[in-house]
């Protein structure tokens, strides 16, 4: 059975509360100011304290195409007595399920790691672990706290006899587990060879959320590569710049994927991508050729759209990603291109084991995905679709189900309003 994830956010921007399940491709429509990018900017708030926890407040808030302010100007209704609270967890009904919470305070903060007690018992039969492992720290925070626990282990190993081998339990090992409220790390305390597996199955399972969070990307509504020519630069993880991403781009094929992006591109916009290195030298350029012929543009030379699509297929099929956060990619696509998109973002979800987290105003996109849903060439299983609507100041992000012939409930109420006013007008007919 595969995990769900789920993003949580309490007091941030318009966000007085919400949790959200987030499919393999979760799409996020409503209208302007309805704190779509919010969802989006919690997530990016989790991933630069886990990245770097030793950063002061402000930088928590900056991302690659904007800057929040401080606490007060991000926290819900400017209330400062208000906590911040952001959280991601991973469940399984037949694994190790935890939870990781990042609470910011008007003066610190608290991280807590948190259990599902069935799945401690199911998965991994451990006893004596605790549920909760909450830690008062500073912010920034210098990683230096620790607060230790135990627990025992009764792990299920091989026995020999004559009627071949079979596994039954054994008797239970005890182990120490260490918090430092970013990593988790668990061992036994006897013959740790023995259960080498299981303890490591435990630790990846326990620090999931908070490698997820770490491992997110995000693609900003920005055009993506302004340059003619760039330098090969050292890559981060989080992709700061557009010259990292370019330098991914020019990577070799073995070790990135610049011919599996030049497919995706392709299917999208009907061009073939290619990066040009000048002999002797870092410096390379990026190429966009359309599909059927040999006449090269600089991508710097193509329209925001196909410009933007390229950059965005980079950080979403970069193998280091998880999760990746996408702001509105339907932005100067022509209509039959934010098709496309959509079908090519739910395949690179489903094949390349990713969360896309998309932002949209575009009836088109979300159609697209309806319409592949109806078709059968997408389960409602790998896509979701989340209503944003503030009423009255709070965000209130409404699931909106799909079922097998590609309605969705409630209709596309967020499209319709408009349409429908403009209906009534067009026809001259009365508001009463």
């Amino acid at each position: 059975m595969p995990d769900t994830y789920t993003l949580g956010l309490k007091n941030f921007r318009s966000i007085e509360d919400a949790t959200v399940e987030v499919a393999p491709l979760t799409v996020v429509y409503g209208p302007n100011g309805s704190g779509k990018s919010s969802l989006i900017y919690g997530l990016l708030t989790l991933r630069n304290f886990l990245t770097n926890p030793n950063q002061n407040v402000p930088s928590l808030f900056s991302y690659p195409s904007i800057s929040l302010g401080g606490r007060n100007e991000v926290v819900h209704r400017h209330f400062p007595d208000k906590s911040i609270a952001l959280s991601i967890g991973v469940s399984n009904v037949q694994k190790l399920s935890s939870k990781f919470t990042f609470t910011l305070r008007e003066s610190g903060g608290m991280v807590d790691l948190s259990f599902n007690k069935a799945s401690l018992v199911k998965d991994a039969k451990i006893a004596g672990w605790p549920l909760s492992l909450s830690m008062d720290i500073a912010v920034p925070y210098e990683g230096i706290q620790q607060m230790d626990d135990v627990f025992e282990l009764t792990p299920r190993l091989p026995a020999h006899s004559e009627e071949g081998e079979t596994d039954i339990d054994h008797e239970p090992v005890s182990g120490t587990l260490h918090w430092n409220g970013i990593t988790l790390s668990a061992r036994v305390t006897s013959n740790p060879a023995a259960y080498s597996d299981d303890v490591a199955h435990i630790n990846e399972r326990a620090n999931l959320p908070l490698e997820l969070a770490r491992r997110t990307g995000f693609v900003p509504l920005r055009r993506g590569f302004s340059k003619p020519t760039y330098n090969l630069a050292n890559v981060t993880p989080t992709l700061n710049s557009e010259d990292e991403v370019a330098s991914l781009l020019a990577s070799y094929p073995e070790r990135f994927g610049q011919y599996e992006i030049s497919r995706f591109v392709e299917k999208v916009a009907n061009r073939r991508i290619q990066t040009q290195g000048q002999i002797g030298t870092s410096t390379f350029s990026i190429d966009s050729i359309p599909t059927g012929k040999e006449v090269p543009a600089s991508i710097v030379n193509e329209g925001f759209g196909i410009n933007q699509l390229v950059y965005m297929l980079t950080i979403c099929l970069y193998s280091r990603y998880k999760i990746v956060a996408i702001e509105e990619p339907e932005i100067h696509l022509h209509p039959s291109m934010v098709r496309e998109l959509a079908i090519a973002l739910a395949e690179i979800a489903v094949e390349k084991d990713r969360r896309l987290i998309v932002s949209t105003h575009s009836e088109t996109f979300v159609v697209a995905l309806l319409s592949q849903i109806a078709a059968g060439k997408i389960s409602i299983d790998d896509v979701s679709f989340v209503l944003a609507e503030n009423p009255n100041g709070s965000t209130v992000l409404d699931p909106q189900k799909a079922n097998r012939s590609g309605q969705i409930e409630g209709g596309l109420r967020a499209f319709m309003a408009s349409g429908a006013k403009d209906l009534v007008d067009f026809l001259g007919l009365s508001s009463e």
